[in-house]
């Protein structure tokens, strides 16, 4: 039989990551060979799975859809993800993309795709049957990580809110959840496959709700899971599930990182009200406060936007103000930038282009002064476990924290894609961690 070969290409997100990793599933299901993108010989078939969060995010897709058709004349090209739900119209009639998929027929990927390849054979019979509740999906395949240490578990899709400078909602479309007993086997599959760290991914993670179980009783089924893995969670919205998911994060011993990447998006309620945010300074504040009192050495990273409509000097001073009082360990910022189809698109602007990239200044070296501030407190503390992902010399590796510190390992052994308890010996000029194995180290 003539080997057939498959690349997936991710541009984004991690709920994006997630997708490719469901998508190579359904690629290999059909009989193909997951190969890189890069391969030297060309593969059958390319998915690019893009991202059209900003306008910057859809222009760089569709470089890289340009740029692989021009490099692979003969493969043929499938463009899904946000970026083909914004330019549907524009590549519907163009050689770039053989195949367009909007992102909610990606489940019917086996069904498409074999209509147009003609020597293609279906080699797997599957139930694309989906639950009665629309709020509520199946995939219907296990997701497949054949180039990472990490593996990234979609268990969530699409956002109700209506925050005016976002587009997601119009791509991704309402919130959904994926059907429990199929998001704990996929994330079994997943560590019978030996992903030591599994990402949970979402538009919107705290809207998780599939029945009667919610985000943190997800989490209580998953960590009944044996084998040699923790959990992290991705970027998580405030919701008013996150108090109750906050005790299960520091109940499990470190089988969820103690890492909490929450959006704030500007430090001023002003503003906030403004953007049609559901979550003020001080409620804001209050779920800090609590992770914080759990577990004290939580890091905890956000979004900002800078030069949102209305943002005065005064205003702004008043959301950098916040946002040092949060004391981030990292911070995400980024320039307002409006989308069209927003609310805010229509939102006259006030702040010159010069103002904006002050601002921009003054956050970034906040962000520089809070993350250096946050791994100096760590060292001499307790063990940390790192999940080792490079090797940078005969006797040097290099890996994550629970925590999210990049950590530099000296050690004889070979440590690759392990899990590893270390303590922490010093800042490197570099801004990482310098650590060694901790004496009662599991191997």
């Amino acid at each position: 039989m003539t080997r057939k070969t498959a690349a997936v290409l991710t541009l984004g997100c991690r709920l994006n990551q997630a997708d490719s990793a469901l998508l190579s599933g359904r690629l290999q299901r059909l009989g193909f060979e997951i190969v890189d993108a890069d391969a030297s010989v060309s593969p059958n078939v390319i998915v690019v799975n893009s991202c059209a969060v900003t306008a910057v995010a859809m222009k760089k897709s569709l470089q890289a859809l340009r740029s692989i058709r021009a490099e692979n004349p003969q493969s043929f090209l499938v463009f899904t993800g946000c970026g083909a739900e914004v330019a549907e119209k524009t590549l519907k009639n163009s050689d770039l993309a053989d195949l367009l998929i909007l992102n909610d027929k990606k489940r019917d990927l086996e069904n498409l795709l074999p209509r147009h390849l003609a020597y293609l054979e279906l080699s797997a019979k599957q139930n694309n049957e989906q639950p009665d509740d629309p709020a509520v999906f199946r995939e219907n395949v296990n997701s497949l990580f054949p180039f990472r240490s990490r593996a990234t578990l979609k268990i969530q899709d699409g956002c109700s809110n209506s925050c005016a400078y976002c587009i997601v909602p119009k791509l991704r479309g309402p919130e959904r959840s994926r059907d429990f007993e199929e998001t704990v086997q996929d994330f079994r599959h997943m560590v019978e496959q030996g992903f030591h760290e599994i990402v949970l991914s979402g538009v919107n993670l705290c809207s998780y709700h599939c029945g009667k179980e919610n985000l943190a009783t997800l989490l209580k089924a998953l960590l009944e899971v044996p084998g040699d893995w923790r959990i992290r969670l991705g970027s998580l919205e405030p919701g008013k599930v996150l108090p109750e998911v906050l005790k299960v994060m520091a109940e499990s011993n470190g089988r969820i990182c103690q890492f909490l990447h929450m959006p704030l998006q500007n430090g001023s309620d002003t503003i906030l009200q403004a953007m049609n945010r559901h979550c003020l300074t001080a409620e804001y504040a209050e779920y800090v406060k609590m992770a914080r009192e759990l577990m004290p050495d939580i890091h905890i990273g956000t979004d900002l936007i800078v030069g949102f409509p209305g943002e005065t000097e005064k205003l702004f001073d008043e959301s950098f103000q916040f946002i040092k009082s949060m004391n981030f360990a990292n911070i995400h910022v980024f320039p307002f930038s409006p989308r069209p189809g927003t609310e805010a698109e229509k939102m006259p602007l006030n702040c010159t282009k010069e103002q904006v990239e002050n601002r921009l200044t003054k956050v970034k070296e906040h962000k520089a002064e809070a993350a250096a501030n946050f791994i100096k407190q760590q060292v001499g503390k307790t063990t940390e476990t790192v999940l080792v992902e490079l090797r940078r010399g005969s006797e040097l590796w290099e890996g994550w924290t629970g925590n999210y510190i990049k950590t530099k390992i000296a050690c004889k052994e070979d440590l690759s894609r392990k899990l590893v308890k270390v303590r922490f010996a010093k800042v490197l000029n570099t801004g990482e961690m310098a650590a060694y194995p901790a004496e009662d180290q599991t191997k």
